[in-house]
């Protein structure tokens, strides 16, 4: 097949969940022979969309990258008013106009790049677009729709900005809608009404290989702490992903009863903020470090709010580490209940009496390693997501072209 996706960032050193996802998918399908393409920004940052790579088509691991420059950086002292205000869109939505300013706003805003995209939709089976809310989705998926086929995978959670008014009219273009995980498949047709375009097709995670002991001791020399006497968190640090929450709870632990438990929090973001006791922030690792430290760590913590599916969580299950997941995300619950690879928690006295009951019970946390792995293994294999989503596609394709073809009939 000939598929492009459109994602706001691409590249390997991205580790935004979206932007590996994205990465993931076309890289795999162009290794298994498809022609695949991507229209992008030129931006690094998703704090202002500034460009930094040069505009135009490149090949990067044997797809097409074409990549637009950002109108302007954002300017955040004038978007996250309003993005609060969006947030807000439960009691009082936000009037037209301002939903087509932030629409904009939120980024990236590319330049000159309807005309090359509607040219690759119309040449190409399937047009995926990836991530909800931005800019390049909110207002590309009609252009793409006017020529080809259409795909959203709209990698949505429970926030105030998924109910802004404008963010509805993707899903209308959309031919069809992949979601990664059940859950948000309910939200977006609870929200939206379109179940009858969903398929639920989850991101696939290639197996991580088990660091060396060598590796492992070497990374927890590094940041001074002991095999199995602390927990981690993978990703970005970030309130509305759990960060405050873990970092708040583990201090608490530490002081009520443990004094020589740890944290180690892996991500971008936790470098340089006020010390805490207890939890040891590395900022941006590399995989093998990441994975050591993973390897080592007797129970990983999966505290965000706002999920779509969860890299981290898997990548620690294939590890066999036990997970202590946030249950206010419906998704990490589901992935919870479905792998029996874990314990939740709500707040604080969950948080403690599963995390004790985890570092007492070395043979029940062997058992949930054990069953995250399986869970892992069996249901994101790349094979196995691979054929569902071409499946996807080749419906998007035929009902697209339906589409088209009565749109013509009608205007001849």
């Amino acid at each position: 097949m000939k598929l492009t996706f459109v994602v706001q960032r691409y590249g390997a050193a991205f580790v935004g969940g979206a932007e590996k996802y994205g990465r993931t998918m076309a890289s795999g399908l162009a290794a298994a022979g498809h022609d695949v393409s991507v229209v992008t920004s030129c931006a690094t940052s998703y704090e202002d969309w500034a460009n930094v790579y040069r505009p135009g088509t490149s090949e990067d691991d044997g797809v097409t990258v074409h990549r637009f420059p950002v109108l302007a950086p954002r300017v955040n002292e004038r978007f996250i008013p309003l993005h609060l205000r969006a947030a807000d869109t439960y009691d009082v939505p936000l009037w037209p106009w301002a939903q087509e300013r932030w629409a904009q706003t939120m980024g990236p805003d590319l330049v000159d790049v309807a005309g090359p995209l509607r040219t690759l939709a119309a040449a190409s089976d399937a047009t995926i677009f990836i991530g909800y809310h931005y800019t390049q989705t909110l207002w590309l998926t009609r252009v793409a729709a006017s020529a080809g086929a259409t795909v959203v995978i709209p990698t949505a959670h429970p926030e105030g900005a998924f109910h802004v008014g404008r963010v509805g009219q993707i899903f209308q273009h959309a031919d069809r809608i992949i979601c990664l995980a059940p859950e948000e498949q309910d939200l977006i047709h609870d929200t939206y009404g379109c179940g009858e375009k969903i398929d639920v097709v989850p991101c696939s995670v290639d197996d991580v290989a088990r660091p060396s002991d060598g590796a492992v001791a070497a990374a927890l020399a590094r940041y001074g702490v002991e095999r199995d006497r602390y927990a981690i968190v993978v990703g970005r640090v970030d309130p509305a992903k759990g960060s405050d929450d873990a970092t708040r709870f583990a201090a608490e632990y530490r002081r009520a009863i443990d004094p020589s438990f740890s944290l180690v929090v892996v991500g971008p973001g936790g470098e340089g903020g006020p010390a805490v006791d207890g939890v040891v922030p590395t900022g941006f690792v590399d995989d093998a470090t990441k994975d050591a430290l993973v390897a080592g760590a007797a129970v990983l913590v999966q505290p965000s709010y706002m999920e779509s599916f969860s890299l981290s969580l898997m990548e620690g299950w294939l590890l066999e580490r036990p997970a202590l997941i946030q249950a206010r995300s419906r998704v990490l619950a589901g992935h919870a209940a479905r792998s029996g690879g874990g314990l939740t928690y709500r707040g604080y006295l969950d948080f403690e009496a599963a995390l004790a009951t985890l570092l007492t019970r070395p043979d029940l946390a062997r058992e949930l390693g054990a069953k995250g792995r399986g869970y892992a293994r069996r249901e994101f294999d790349w094979a196995k997501v691979e054929g569902e989503f071409l499946s996807v596609a080749a419906a998007a394709q035929q009902v697209g072209a339906h589409r088209l073809r009565r749109q013509r009939s009608r205007t001849a």
